[in-house]
């Protein structure tokens, strides 16, 4: 395997492990689904309460922002399947070079690439998404509420 894929999958990796901690930290049991042959869906099953969610991980590396093209099909209709089956959205988290995360939903995802855009810029992904924090704070009501 070349140096760059493994660089970026172990970094990847440990945005995973480090999303599911802060969730742990703000009372979510958090999975950090482990990679496999196949692929799987989602890097994350977060549930706090009633609120559960799958989040896909991106670690944003430079400052081209994130190309709609590493959405996988299988991805895609997991996401959509787990939001038939148990009415809560799922979430892709970006962690951009400044270590800040966002995180946008699927359905906002789809609409932009409806729209014809093809990626989102770092700005984009910051004007477009939740800061973690605000996702956080907001999904102690969605718990409660839901």
């Amino acid at each position: 395997m070349p140096k760059q894929k493994t660089d970026n999958r172990s970094v990847g990796t440990r945005f995973e492990a480090e999303l599911c901690e802060i969730l742990a930290q703000h009372g979510f049991w958090a999975h950090n689904m482990q990679q496999n042959h196949a692929g799987q869906p989602a890097d994350i099953i977060a549930i706090r309460g009633v609120f559960h969610t799958m989040i896909d991980c991106k670690h944003i590396a430079d400052n081209k922002g994130f190309p709609f093209s590493e959405i996988r099909e299988n991805q895609r209709s997991a996401m959509k399947m787990f939001q038939r089956k148990c009415g809560q959205l799922c979430y892709f988290a970006f962690k951009l070079p400044d270590d800040t995360i966002w995180l946008i939903t699927l359905e906002r995802m789809d609409t932009l690439i409806n729209r014809g855009k093809v990626r989102m810029t770092d700005e984009e992904i910051r004007n477009n998404t939740w800061s973690l924090e605000s996702w956080l704070e907001s999904s102690k009501t969605w718990a409660e509420e839901v």
